[in-house]
């Protein structure tokens, strides 16, 4: 008994001299409700994720974790695995603010998500009465929103004045906590979230107008400090979201993310982090899109110097590949051998028009856009076009299953090296499907990003 005193003595001594030798540090522990034994990890936002900071094992869900005054204020969050009626549930999650504060913790267990609880932390209990009364503002307004027009161009005067009430309530309810807790790391994330008011007569596509005015307006991006929460995504995703309309070409699309893109980085503040941060996002994101008008129109006028990481470095060498491959530029030369042994030279083929596809048998979009070229091919092709087609799927099982099962009429090769082959290489493919409408001359006529955008070319070429 008398070593368990003292160790315990000895451990509280060196937790309070912590600070004296290491500058100030902070505590952070809790306990795990139904917890398994295995780790618990602790880990900070920083642009748009997490990363692992520190660990420790953990038997009975108590943990702890001491942050120094290196750390930067922020969302964190601990990520564990705890045990329901018998189910095991691996990397579950809670999230908190540190602001330079000691926490404590406790972890409910319920078979939806973990809920956190917090004692003596005065930032969390602000954060999640926000976060509560956001979800009930949502709801709330969606509610009343759907009442605005109960029949075809009439307005509900009733519903009007309680759509535009609830919108103020919010604003006296961000201006009072503000005023309270004016140094609150919270307050920075309640405020970054402040929205125009927008009248309830208005219809739905002024509102969207609206928006995308004055989105920014109460709210700009900056903050250097906000980094370290996922708030800045959020509003970009939101932000971009205002001009996604399904029955747009992708060309025209592309012009809509543009002008998005501008009113953005007008409301970036010239910080560096965040216009590095902001750039970087949008280049990362409009390439996942396969939008290469978006990336150049970043790369021209938003990227500078300080922007250097992977994502840039991949971005501005595709740039490069795809002026290469632009349309009024001559293609490549191909020579391949198709499935059945024949050997094909683009420059050969004596066909008005060729269409150059790159394919995958795992891609989404391949298997809807084959089938319908390949109809359009047999029964409507008055164009003189031929389609030279390239599989670069590195299985040649799974090439295999997908041309049997369609056996297309056209000129087919595959590429076993897949992205790194010649011909892909040499065309700068990056995704699937890449498509590139040749004339006879191999001068590069369009790049339709589907079937649809593939019609819209022909008929160009009819008028």
């Amino acid at each position: 008994m008398m070593k368990r005193v003292v160790f315990i003595f000895i451990f509280g001594f060196l937790l309070g001299a912590l600070p004296l030798l290491h500058g100030q540090s902070w505590l952070i522990q809790g306990t795990i409700e139904n917890a398994v034994e295995g780790q618990v990890l602790l880990a900070s936002y920083y642009g748009d994720r997490f990363s692992v900071v520190d660990s420790m094992d953990t038997n009975s869900g108590f943990f702890y974790f001491m942050l120094s005054e290196e750390s930067p204020p922020g969302i964190y969050r601990i990520i564990f695995s705890d045990q329901k009626a018998g189910v095991r549930n691996m990397n579950r999650f809670i999230e908190f603010i540190f602001n330079r504060e000691n926490i404590e913790i406790f972890v409910s267990s319920t078979e939806q998500v973990p809920v956190p609880y917090f004692e003596n932390s005065l930032e969390n209990l602000v954060y999640n009465g926000f976060l509560e009364f956001e979800l009930g503002y949502e709801a709330q307004l969606m509610s009343v929103y759907k009442e605005l027009y109960p029949h075809k161009g009439e307005i509900n005067d009733e519903a009007v004045l309680s759509y535009n009430a609830i919108q103020r309530e919010r604003e006296s309810y961000l201006d009072s906590i503000t005023l309270l807790y004016p140094d609150l790391y919270a307050v920075r994330i309640m405020n970054a979230f402040r929205a125009p008011i927008i009248p309830g007569e208005m219809s739905h596509l002024q509102r969207i107008d609206t928006l995308k005015e004055c989105f920014f307006d109460h709210a700009p991006i900056d903050d250097p400090t906000l980094l370290h929460a996922p708030v800045y995504i959020f509003k970009l995703i939101d932000y971009l979201s205002l001009y996604k309309v399904d029955t747009l070409t992708k060309t025209q699309m592309e012009q809509e993310f543009i002008m998005a893109v501008d009113r953005i980085m007008v409301n970036v503040s010239r910080e560096g982090q965040l216009r590095v941060f902001v750039v970087e996002f949008l280049l990362e994101g409009f390439e996942l899109l396969n939008m290469e008008q978006v990336q150049m129109h970043l790369a021209d006028h938003y990227l500078d110097e300080a922007c250097e990481s992977d994502i840039v470095e991949l971005v501005l060498s595709r740039m490069e590949g795809y002026k290469l491959m632009s349309p009024g530029q001559q293609a490549p030369d191909i020579v391949l051998r198709d499935v059945d042994g024949k050997n094909y030279q683009l420059s050969g083929l004596e066909h008005a028009y060729v269409l150059v596809l790159f394919w995958s048998s795992t891609c989404e979009g391949c298997r809807d856009l084959l089938p319908q070229l390949q109809e359009w091919y047999q029964w409507e092709n008055t164009f003189d076009l031929e389609v030279m087609a390239i599989s670069i799927d590195t299985s040649v099982a799974n090439f295999e299953y997908l041309y049997k099962q369609m056996n297309p009429p056209w000129i087919t090769a595959h590429d076993a090296l897949g992205w790194y082959g010649k011909v892909s290489s040499d065309y700068h493919v990056y995704a699937t499907p890449t498509l590139f409408l040749l004339d006879s001359e191999r001068t590069i006529l369009a790049r339709p990003s589907g079937f649809r955008q593939f019609l819209r070319a022909l008929k160009r070429l009819e008028d």
